[in-house]
C-alpha cells in the first residue's frame, strides 16, 4: 500500500534539492523565479513520465503551490492587480497542464505496454502448449515406429542387425545367437556346441530346455547332430517325421541343429534350437533358421579372420605400444648394438598400481592418458612394449644412461602425477605408477640380467 505514494517522496526529495541549490547557488532567484527553462520542469517531467497522469498533476500542482509562494513571499506576486514576476503569470498552469500531459502520454504507452506484455505471454503459453503438443506428437511418432519397425522386420533389418556383430569377437557373437533366434523365432531354449577333441563340447546354453536338456558333451555322430557333422546342412525334426505330434514334440532334443562352418568349409561347432512353442515351428522358422545361421558363420568366420590378423599385429590398438614378442627380438638387437658399438643401453619398467580394479571403461581411459604421456615426453627412439601383463609397460632406451634414463622417467611420473586421474569408482584415490630402471654396466652382461 505504501508504495502506491512512493512518487510523493520522490517529488519532495526532488524538490528539496532543488531548493538547496535555489539557497546556496542561486541566491539572486528565489523560487528561480526568472530562470528559463524553469528547473521545476526536471520533476514535473520525471514523475510524469515515470508514474502517470495524477502523479504528473500532483509534481505539477506543487510546483505551481511553491512558484506562487515564493513569488507572494518575496513580494513578486500581488494577488489584487494579478501580477506575476517578469509576467509569467501562466507557467503555474503549464506545471499543472503539462504534468498532467505527460503523465496521460505515459498512460497510454503503459496501458499499450501491458497490452502487448499480455500478448507476450499469451503468445509464451500458446508456444508451451505447441511444444507440449509437439512433444506428446513426437513420442506418439517414436512409439508408433517402433511398433511398425517391430511389426514389419524385414530381412535387411535383419542383415544390417547381423553386419553389426562382425566387430565382435567369436565369444561375445556366441552369446549373442540366442538374442537373434529369440527375437526372430522365438526361441525358448537354444545352445552353441564347438569342435575339441574330436567332441562337441557345450560353449553356451539360455533358456530353459527342461528333462530333455543336451548334455555338455557330444559325439559327431550323435542323432540327429550327428547327421548335420556329416553333411555340412541344416536339419530339423520335420525332415525326419513330419507326422510327429504336439506330446512328441514336447519329448524331442533338438528342434533344429545347423552347422557353424568356416568358408573353406571347415566345422567349427552347431547351433542347436532344444526347445521353442509348437505353433511356431513352421517351414518357414526353418528357412529363417537356415538363413541366419549362414549368416552367423559368415561373421564367425570374419571374427576368427580378424581375430587372428589382431593377435599377429605387433601394435596395441589402444597405446599404440608394441607386443611382448616383439619387445623380446628388439631387446635382443638393441642389446647387440649396444654391446657392438660400446654405447649404453638402458631398461624401465612402468607398473601401473591396482590395475585390475578398475572397470574396463576406466583401464582404457588411463591407457589411453598414458599414451599420450608417452608421446609427448619421450624420444622417437625409444621404444615403448607392452611387458607379459596388461598393466605394465616396459621401455627400451638405446644411448641413454642409468642417470639420464632417470631423469626422463621422474619428468615421465610428474607428468603422470600432475595430471591428477582418478580411476577408482566411488574413490578419489589418485592413479599411481611404479618405475623401474636397469642399465647396461658390464658389456659381459646379457639380456636376461638386464631384464
Amino acid at each position: 500500500m505504501l508504495r502506491k505514494y512512493h512518487f510523493l517522496i520522490e517529488i519532495a526529495i526532488g524538490y528539496g534539492i532543488l531548493y538547496l541549490i535555489n539557497i546556496y547557488f542561486v541566491k539572486n532567484s528565489p523560487g528561480f523565479i526568472g530562470i528559463t527553462p524553469h528547473p521545476f520542469w526536471i520533476i514535473i517531467l520525471l514523475i510524469a513520465s515515470r508514474y502517470g497522469i495524477l502523479e504528473g498533476m500532483v509534481a505539477g500542482i506543487l510546483a505551481a503551490v511553491i512558484y506562487i509562494y515564493i513569488g507572494w513571499k518575496k513580494e513578486m506576486i500581488q494577488f489584487y492587480m494579478f501580477t506575476f514576476p517578469h509576467g509569467e503569470y501562466k507557467l503555474p498552469f503549464l506545471f499543472i497542464f503539462t504534468g498532467g500531459l505527460i503523465g496521460e502520454i505515459r498512460n497510454v504507452y503503459k496501458n499499450n505496454h501491458l497490452k502487448l506484455e499480455a500478448k507476450h505471454k499469451e503468445t509464451i503459453n500458446d508456444l508451451q502448449d505447441l511444444g507440449l503438443m509437439h512433444l506428446a506428437l513426437v513420442e506418439s511418432k517414436q512409439a508408433l515406429d517402433k511398433r511398425v519397425a517391430y511389426q514389419t522386420v524385414t530381412m535387411l533389418n535383419l542383415f544390417q542387425q547381423l553386419n553389426t556383430l562382425e566387430t565382435l569377437d567369436p565369444e561375445t557373437l556366441y552369446s549373442k545367437v540366442h538374442e537373434l533366434l529369440v527375437e526372430q523365432l522365438n526361441v525358448e531354449c537354444s545352445s552353441v556346441y564347438l569342435m575339441k577333441e574330436n567332441k562337441l563340447q557345450l560353449h553356451a546354453r539360455q533358456g530353459q530346455a527342461g528333462e530333455n536338456t543336451l548334455p555338455n558333451t557330444l559325439e559327431l555322430t550323435e542323432g540327429m547332430i550327428g547327421e548335420v557333422i556329416k553333411s555340412k546342412n541344416v536339419m530339423s525334426i520335420n525332415q525326419i517325421d513330419n507326422e510327429t505330434d504336439l506330446t512328441e514334440f514336447k519329448q524331442i532334443k533338438v528342434i533344429m541343429s545347423a552347422p557353424i562352418k568356416r568358408k573353406d568349409d571347415s566345422l567349427i561347432g552347431v547351433i542347436n534350437i532344444e526347445k521353442m512353442p509348437f505353433f511356431d515351428f513352421n517351414s518357414h522358422s526353418v528357412r529363417l533358421f537356415t538363413m541366419l545361421c549362414s549368416w552367423i558363420s559368415t561373421v564367425v568366420d570374419k571374427a576368427i579372420k580378424f581375430q587372428q590378423v589382431k593377435d599377429r599385429n605387433i601394435e596395441d590398438e589402444i597405446t599404440g605400444a608394441y607386443n611382448y614378442l616383439y619387445f623380446q627380438k628388439r631387446l635382443a638387437y638393441e642389446y647387440s648394438r649396444a654391446h657392438r658399438f660400446q654405447s649404453p643401453l638402458s631398461l624401465v619398467l612402468l607398473e601401473i598400481c591396482k590395475f585390475n580394479e578398475m572397470n574396463e571403461h576406466e583401464k582404457n581411459k588411463v591407457l589411453f592418458v598414458l599414451n599420450w604421456i608417452f608421446k609427448n615426453i619421450l624420444h622417437e627412439t625409444e621404444i615403448i612394449a607392452k611387458y607379459k601383463w596388461d598393466h605394465t609397460f616396459v621401455i627400451i632406451c638405446p644411448g641413454i644412461n642409468h642417470n639420464s634414463a632417470k631423469k626422463v622417467m621422474i619428468h615421465l611420473k610428474e607428468e603422470i602425477d600432475n595430471y591428477e586421474f582418478k580411476p577408482f569408482e566411488d574413490s578419489d584415490e589418485f592413479l599411481q605408477i611404479k618405475i623401474g630402471i636397469s642399465s647396461l654396466h658390464d658389456p659381459e652382461e646379457t639380456c636376461e640380467v638386464l631384464v
